[in-house]
C-alpha cells in the first residue's frame, strides 16, 4: 500500500493494487456505484470481459475504498480505463493519485505512454491531468463518441509523434469466447 501525503476529514489516503478477491471487489463496487448507479452505464458495459486481464488500483480513504481505475496492459503501452471516484470524495484528487499510481506502475513495467479514451465532457478533466487530445475532434458514432487522449510516463521526454486512425470505437465483446474475433470478421 502507498501512502499518500495527503488526508480527508483526518484519515489519510492510500492506494493500493488489487492483489485478492475481497481488493477486486471493492473496485468492482467503486466502479458500480460511480458508472452503473450515477452514470446508469448498464453492466453489460461497465463489466466488459477485460476486468480479470487487467490491474485495479485502488485508493481508500482511511479504509474505505473511495476510487479506482483499471489499467490494461498493451506491448508499448498502458492503458488507464474506469477511473472511478465515489461522490462524496471527490475534489480531493483521488482521481488525479490514482493515475499519478498508473503513471510509476507503467514506468517500472517499461512503458513510455499512457492512452486513454475520454468522454468529450471529460477531456478537460483529463488535460489538466497533463494529457493531451492524440486528435483534435471526437471520434465514433453516436452517444459513444470518445476522445483518445496520450501521456508520456516520463514526463522530461517528448511523446512520440502518432498517427490516429480514422474512427475510434469502443469494442462491444458479448461473447468473449465465441471464436475469439470480433463480430464481422472474415471468419465468423
Amino acid at each position: 500500500m502507498q501512502t499518500i501525503a495527503q488526508s480527508i476529514g483526518g484519515e489519510v489516503i492510500t492506494t493500493k493494487l488489487a492483489m485478492k478477491m475481497e481488493d477486486t471487489l471493492q473496485a468492482f463496487a467503486v466502479r458500480a456505484a460511480c458508472f452503473m448507479g450515477e452514470l446508469e452505464v448498464p453492466f453489460s458495459e461497465e463489466f466488459d470481459g477485460h476486468d480479470f486481464g487487467a490491474t485495479h488500483v485502488i485508493a481508500y480513504v482511511g479504509d474505505e475504498p473511495a476510487g479506482t481505475v483499471r489499467v490494461r496492459w498493451f506491448q508499448s503501452f498502458a492503458m488507464p480505463e474506469r477511473l472511478a471516484v465515489i461522490q462524496r470524495f471527490r475534489g480531493h484528487s483521488i482521481g488525479h493519485l490514482l493515475l499519478e499510481r498508473v503513471r510509476k506502475l507503467a514506468e517500472s513495467r517499461g512503458c513510455s505512454t499512457l492512452y486513454a479514451q475520454a468522454l468529450p465532457g471529460d477531456v478537460r478533466y483529463w488535460e489538466r491531468q497533463g494529457w493531451r487530445r492524440l486528435v483534435a475532434e471526437e471520434a465514433g458514432a453516436g452517444a459513444k463518441r470518445i476522445v483518445a487522449m496520450i501521456k508520456a510516463v516520463d514526463p522530461s521526454k517528448p511523446l512520440p509523434e502518432f498517427e490516429a486512425p480514422e474512427q475510434l470505437s469502443l469494442r462491444h465483446e458479448p461473447q468473449l469466447d465465441a471464436s475469439g474475433l470480433p463480430l464481422g470478421t472474415v471468419s465468423n
